[in-house]
């Protein structure tokens, strides 16, 4: 029997291609638009109240006018404000505003239905296996990207 060639990249190119979609397709439902990418916007800035709109860029590997845009899109829609960073006034701290943290718990649900509709049918060691090597991979690619 031939051993198995695993194509990280190509598998998780098409898992990441297929999510998207998914999400897209969920978030139409949604009571206010996203886009997937505004979504995760959102749910960095919940994570960590006061993010940096610079941090942002790094972290999505999108350039900083991309992400201003889509921070201004957010921002019309009400979901979040920006104020001056008291410690260095060059920068605008972002935090959700009470429409936003409403807006952020549908699209959670919203991810949380998904994540089980495509779960389903898995065995709970192979979903832990599944997040271990996860976790494996991105401390790896975290390794790499530092040198």
């Amino acid at each position: 029997m031939k051993k198995r060639e695993y194509y990280l990249c190509r598998t998780v190119g098409k898992l990441r291609g297929q999510l998207f979609r998914l999400q897209r397709h969920r978030y139409e439902k949604a009571a206010v638009q996203l886009t997937v990418e505004e979504a995760i916007l959102l749910n960095m800035v919940h994570e960590r109240t006061n993010q940096i709109s610079q941090n942002l860029a790094q972290v999505t590997g999108k350039n900083k006018s991309v992400v201003m845009r889509m921070l201004d899109s957010l921002e019309g829609k009400g979901l979040l404000v920006r104020s001056q960073n008291p410690d260095d006034r060059r920068e605008n701290l972002l935090t959700l505003t009470e429409q936003g943290e409403k807006v952020m718990r549908q699209y959670s649900k919203i991810e949380r239905s998904l994540s089980e509709d495509l779960l389903a049918g898995a065995v709970e060691e192979d979903v832990e296996a599944f997040f271990r090597v996860a976790d494996i991979i991105l401390g790896n690619g975290e390794k790499l990207l530092r040198g």
